[in-house]
């Protein structure tokens, strides 16, 4: 390089690749004064900068070859790209047009003016790409030196070498960048087999240094008799020459596990070192990570189908059973029978409380969210969650005051509160210290946590943590502690249904639920709920119930559902309101009939999930499509009916199962009147 390069270059705008870069030529330059090839080594420093995949140096005369040829340098990241390399690059068409830095497939072209040369980076960066049509003229003057000085060179000491010497250098320059782990070991007749060369690779993924693998045996990165990865398989195929091609557990310097899927190349039978092999592995662990959660997605998402039909079916049973006993409440006038249907009604209960938190867990959409603010619900919970702890365990809240409002369900909010409370409180083995905090963030990326890293959505959330200072979760049940029915507690202590609960709550809200840590001192569960993006609507509330309601004035409702049972029960309960009922088990018969309009319907009260094709949604609304139609949708599970997300349901949804007043109290909701039955008599 003369002076004239560096003034042009003082003239130049500094670019951020150039100081690195001139401290690298700068060195090079010296190696070539000295006599020494530095084409390999300028290329590996242009495959850095330009972040590219390979390199390749070769005169501009070299294209009708075609296999790559002597005169070639290629550096290349990837063994199984450099086999095809030239065959993608010696199709370039643009040999007698002038020379210009230039994309061509995936490419970036640097034709040499000043030297027979072309330069090709494959999967060059786009900065790169910028630079060199920036620079590339001072950039020709510092390196064209060296290659203008080198062609015939390079010509003629391709001749005076022979093919296997290119191919060694080659095959050094391919194995010791690999991104793939490369180990060269021995197998002694009197010895373990021991490592005689580590690549690159090799030393990033064991993170021992190259200087502590030569000559340790292998057994140090891969264990024998592990119970999923047994390493003791590869030793046999070592031993007996064999091939082996499977994944194995490699034990890192800082004693990290990292998965390998390992292959064994056989090298020489016989050498002064030994039998020869050569281990080439690549780390999948990030990979099995994401396919154990995307696994692990799929498992709920299919338990979650099958308890939510379950849960339809038994709430239908007990929405039968349960309006059958109110009805007979309503006409009993024996004393002694009200302690029978007391004991009814309680088992009704508990059948709706269970198929409610079987419910929580598989429903992905919940109609029955508010804006809330979660601290108000914990303050308002917080002597309930003392009185459910011993006196041993001391409760304390850190509040985070400047956090907005969440749009959750609040009964499902302080279930999931309790729920993880009581587990705290069981790990604690009633003694201990037990915290809960509320703070806001940013999330993005993965989701923190030891249970499962999944993209998360980015924004704002509302967190909620539960922290105890109890013995932890065992390693091996962290994956399984969110599925339903799964206990490490006697059956008389619980159902198995709490954490799935909680999970599914926070699922259907948006939100997100992992494990921050679990160890001998404690365990942190933490919820995230995103921020509420809209002004809290106050639903309508009646002042007062009203014992026995009747409507304000008498209406004609339509009835669908297709159990013919429950279809009775609403009709009875209808008819005790003051209305004109008709009711259809079948919803394909309903849109035949009144298709041509609704005939004096004036309600429309329908099951959700309906055998033949149309659901109750759907009937809602066809028959509501040019008519002003009050429409109360029943259901046990919503399903999948086309509704992805709560605020795009137009229709007030009432739960199974329900009785006469959760009924009377959805009708007010969507603009029934109602009245006492003396008022009714009096008009």
């Amino acid at each position: 390089m003369d002076s004239t390069v560096f003034k042009e270059f003082s003239q130049t705008d500094l670019n951020p690749f150039w100081p690195r870069l001139l401290a690298e030529l700068g060195k090079l330059q010296a190696d070539f004064i000295n006599g020494e090839d530095v084409l390999l080594p300028l290329c590996r420093i242009l495959a850095e900068f330009s972040q590219s995949q390979a390199v390749l140096i070769f005169p501009k005369d070299s294209f009708d070859s075609e296999e790559m040829p002597a005169c070639t340098t290629c550096w290349c990241r990837d063994p199984v790209r450099y086999l095809t390399l030239w065959k993608e690059a010696k199709d370039w068409p643009f040999m007698d047009q002038e020379p210009e830095v230039h994309c061509w497939k995936s490419f970036v072209i640097w034709p040499a003016k000043k030297a027979n040369v072309q330069i090709f980076f494959h999967s060059a960066s786009e900065e790169w790409l910028s630079f060199l049509l920036e620079s590339s003229p001072v950039l020709s003057e510092i390196i064209m030196g060296m290659l203008v000085l080198q062609p015939d060179g390079w010509k003629e000491s391709a001749k005076g070498r022979s093919t296997p010497a290119v191919d060694s250098e080659m095959f050094q320059s391919i194995v010791s960048n690999s991104e793939d782990l490369i180990l060269v070991a021995s197998r002694s007749p009197f010895g373990v087999p021991s490592i005689m060369y580590a690549n690159a690779a090799a030393t990033s993924v064991s993170q021992y240094p190259r200087s502590q693998l030569i000559g340790k045996p292998i057994t140090m990165l891969f264990e024998l008799n592990q119970t999923e990865y047994d390493g003791s398989e590869l030793l046999q195929a070592i031993n007996s020459r064999a091939e082996f091609d499977g994944e194995l557990v490699c034990t890192t310097a800082y004693n990290e596990e990292a998965l390998l899927h390992m292959h064994l190349v056989a090298l020489e039978e016989t050498s002064g070192h030994g039998s020869l092999f050569a281990l080439v592995g690549r780390d999948i662990t990030e990979k099995k990570q994401i396919q154990h959660i995307m696994a692990r997605t799929l498992k709920m998402q299919a338990m979650g189908q099958l308890v939510g039909g379950i849960a339809h079916d038994f709430n239908n049973i007990l929405g039968v059973l349960k309006g059958n006993l109110e009805l007979l409440e309503f006409k009993n006038t024996e004393e002694k029978l009200v302690r029978y249907l007391g004991n009814a009604f309680k088992a009704c209960q508990r059948g709706t409380d269970l198929t409610r938190r079987l419910l929580q867990f598989s429903r992905e959409e919940q109609f029955s969210a508010h804006h809330c603010h979660v601290n108000d619900v914990i303050e308002d919970m917080e002597e309930l969650l003392g009185k459910s702890l011993t006196s041993q365990i001391t409760l304390k809240t850190e509040i985070k005051t400047e956090i907005t409002n969440i749009y959750v369900d609040r009964g499902d909010l302080e279930d999931a509160l309790l729920n993880l409370v009581l587990n705290a409180k069981d790990a604690m083995e009633g003694e201990g210290d037990l915290l809960i905090k509320t703070d806001i963030t940013y999330l993005s990326g993965l989701l923190p946590g030891i249970t499962g890293s999944p993209q998360v959505e980015d924004g704002q959330y509302v967190t909620v943590s539960v922290i105890d200072s109890g013995c932890g979760i065992p390693s091996l049940l962290l994956e399984k502690i969110f599925e339903p029915f799964f206990t490490t507690k006697d059956k008389s202590k619980g159902t198995g249904l709490g954490l799935s609960m909680v999970y599914g709550f926070v699922k259907r809200s948006k939100g997100y639920m992992s494990v921050i840590k679990s160890d001998e001192h404690g365990t942190e569960f933490r919820l995230w709920f995103p921020v509420a993006k809209q002004a809290s609507v106050e639903e309508i509330k009646s002042d007062e119930r009203i014992k026995m309601p009747v409507v304000a004035k008498k209406l004609k409702v339509l009835i669908v559902d297709d159990e013919v049972e429950l279809l009775n029960v609403l009709t009875d309960y209808c008819e005790i309101l003051g209305m004109e009922v008709e009711s259809y088990s079948d919803p394909l018969e309903v849109r035949r009939k009144y298709s041509d309009g609704l005939g004096g319907i004036e309600l429309l009260i329908t099951d959700v999930l309906m055998p033949g094709g149309l659901n109750g949604y759907e009937l809602a609304k066809e028959l509501s499509e040019n008519n002003e139609l009050p429409v109360l949708l029943i259901s046990g599970f919503i399903g999948d009916i086309g509704i992805n997300k709560n605020e795009d349901m137009p229709y007030r949804v009432l739960h199974k199962p329900f009785d006469l007043e959760a009924l009377v109290n959805s009708l007010e909701q969507i603009g029934i009147e109602f009245s006492s039955e003396d008022e009714g008599n009096k008009e």
